[in-house]
């Protein structure tokens, strides 16, 4: 397993280890009673589409119905949400940003509104790894805040978490760009899916040319010559 900072890979004994977690940010009921519900939804929504990838990446949208179950989805929806905004709470306070009052305050409640929108997309990139690699591709992206030049500082964010194949958009009081997904904050049963490439495949296959890497090149190769990732 390796930890890549600015670039830089470093040799990790698991996603345990200190360099891979946050400083103790929230107390300790909150962190195991409060929020157990919140966990137990985003473990149940990662198994379930990483079990139903091949379906997920043909058909490009999640039905919550499928993944909690039609008694279960419209309590299952909110506390899926409510994880993401405490992952979102956590990025902030580790930058030294204070959380916005309406993600404090939602996190209590059953009904609520608030200003992060989150949205799911396909990373096309990450599927063009090997198997092995593309499961165990998990990463934090880079906390952006998006000033202005006529107000000054002001509370807009970006951020991603990367899971397998799927990233997770985070935009607070900001738009959503097209083609990365619908936006979501636990206000539908369907989350409709975009799609991005990190980096494109002509550029990959020139990486490997430089690594000398013949089967990552022979692969690489076939799939521009098939147009990408086929998804039987």
């Amino acid at each position: 397993m390796l930890h890549f900072v600015a670039g830089e890979a470093h040799e990790v004994q698991g996603p345990s280890v200190k360099s891979l977690t946050y400083d103790p940010l929230i107390c300790s009921d909150c962190n195991n009673t409060k929020s157990q519900p919140w966990d137990k939804a985003y473990e149940q929504f990662e198994l379930w589409v990483f079990e139903h990838s091949k379906e997920i990446l043909k058909r490009r949208f999640i039905m919550m119905e499928k993944v909690f179950g039609s008694d279960s989805f419209s309590a299952a929806c909110p506390a899926l949400y409510k994880y993401f905004v405490k992952a979102f709470g956590c990025r902030l306070v580790s930058s030294g940003i204070m959380v916005p009052d309406d993600l404090v305050s939602l996190l209590s409640k059953d009904q609520f509104c608030a200003k992060l929108r989150l949205t799911f997309a396909v990373n096309k990139t990450v599927l063009f790894l090997e198997e092995n690699d593309r499961e165990n591709y998990l990463g934090l992206g880079d906390l952006i805040r998006m000033d202005s030049r006529s107000m000054g500082m002001m509370k807009r964010y970006l951020w991603h978490m990367q899971i397998g194949w799927l990233r997770v958009w985070f935009f607070y009081n900001t738009d959503v760009p097209c083609g990365i997904g619908s936006a979501w904050c636990s206000n539908s049963a369907c989350v409709y899916l975009g799609e991005f490439e990190t980096i494109s495949i002509d550029h990959l296959i020139e990486d490997a040319h430089r690594r000398n890497d013949d089967s990552s090149l022979t692969r690489l190769e076939a799939l521009r010559d098939q147009d990408g990732i086929k998804i039987e």
